[in-house]
């Protein structure tokens, strides 16, 4: 006899069917959705931290050409090219006492020595930095962040060239000043609970940090932070590892020379994609329990007479015909079926009563 083949039956193939035409659609809706969704908060993200940065660029820039500014009209004073230091000295006192974030004026002559102070502290030789080179070697402004002299803190050195009426080079004048606005600006900025900026140098130190606890010593060197180290962070945020953290970076090079970093934590970032992406799971986790219990009821709706059938039909081949098939009564197939079961009954019935007649003939 052969074996019946083995195969899905009826519950399984209409639970399979349930599941294609639920699961389908539904993850393709969330695949394209989702896929939009993402890149809309890519973009959301980037305009994000590029306003950011842009905005801590426009203050700093603001403030720096404000200095110039200051430093460029006093310099064409005739008591300051004169590089007298009694004639400088009430002028550059009167530049200190303006910008109250400035706590230095002082002029340097063309062989490094101090001429003229703010302070009335004694005179000493700068011409051994870079500022100071910068200048007589022909830049037309120079800037450096340094540990001061005279309050041993970080500290910004802004020069400009002090020029007789003929163009010449007489000397060069400079305000030290306390980087107290630039840092509170990069301070103060806040990319919801996670996300700071940090502002470094030339020569990547460290000059304000929205994270203080993660600079350990004044001037500290950030050469190797990962975002100096890719090129595409300038273009868009980019990720990077940083401990157990995922982190976005955006970087921006100021006119200054200045490296200005912002930053968040991945995760806080894209938080509403991933709620959005942990209710489309649940919901299709869900959608798969309703499918299986429907396809379990409706599945146990259509076997359960179907099995009664069979049995009933396996009665019937057996020669037991006075048995009672209840799903006549029914007006859907499974009731047209149990009718012609019946009708099979009755004939197989008639059969064997002719057959046991002849017989006894």
């Amino acid at each position: 006899m052969k074996k019946p083949q083995a195969g899905l039956n009826i519950f399984q193939k209409l639970l399979l069917v349930l599941l294609l035409v639920t699961l389908i659609p539904l993850i393709t809706l969330w695949y394209v959705n989702g896929k939009q969704a993402r890149s809309d908060m890519d973009a959301h993200i980037a305009s994000t931290m590029i306003a950011t940065a842009n905005t801590i660029e426009t203050g700093i820039v603001a403030w720096d050409n404000t200095n110039i500014r200051a430093l460029r009209q006093i310099g064409r004073i005739d008591d300051m090219t004169s590089m007298q230091a009694e004639k400088q000295n009430p002028i550059l006192k009167s530049l200190t006492e303006t910008y109250e974030y400035s706590f230095l004026s002082l002029t340097i002559g063309l062989n490094g020595e101090n001429v003229g102070r703010s302070d009335d502290k004694p005179t000493t030789y700068y011409g051994e930095r870079g500022y100071v080179q910068s200048i007589l070697k022909g830049a037309p402004i120079a800037r450096e962040v340094l540990l001061s002299k005279t309050t041993g803190k970080p500290s910004y050195v802004l020069a400009e060239p002090i020029r007789k009426s003929h163009g010449e080079l007489a000397g060069i004048i400079v305000m030290v000043m306390n980087l107290t606005d630039v840092s509170k600006a990069v301070m103060d900025t806040k990319l919801g609970e996670t996300g700071y900026a940090i502002l470094l140098d030339p020569s990547n130190k460290v000059i304000a940090h929205g994270r203080s606890e993660k600079v350990k010593t004044a001037l500290q060197d950030f050469s190797n932070h990962p975002a100096l180290g890719m090129d595409s962070a300038s273009d868009r945020p980019v990720q990077y590892k940083d401990s157990d953290k995922n982190m976005l970076t955006f970087k921006r090079k100021l006119p200054q020379g200045w490296t200005l970093i912002v930053e968040q934590d991945y995760d806080e970032a894209y938080a509403s994609i991933k709620k959005m992406e942990a209710e489309a799971r649940y919901l299709i986790l869900i959608t798969i329990a309703l499918v299986f219990g429907i396809a379990y009821f409706v599945g146990k709706q259509l076997t359960r007479p179907i099995n009664e059938l069979t049995a009933i039909a396996a009665e019937l081949s057996s020669g037991k015909f006075d048995v009672e098939i209840p799903q006549t009564k029914r007006s859907d197939e499974i009731g047209a079926l149990a009718s012609a079961i019946e009708r099979m009954g009755i004939s197989i019935q008639m059969a064997m009563d002719r057959l046991r007649k002849k017989s006894a003939e």
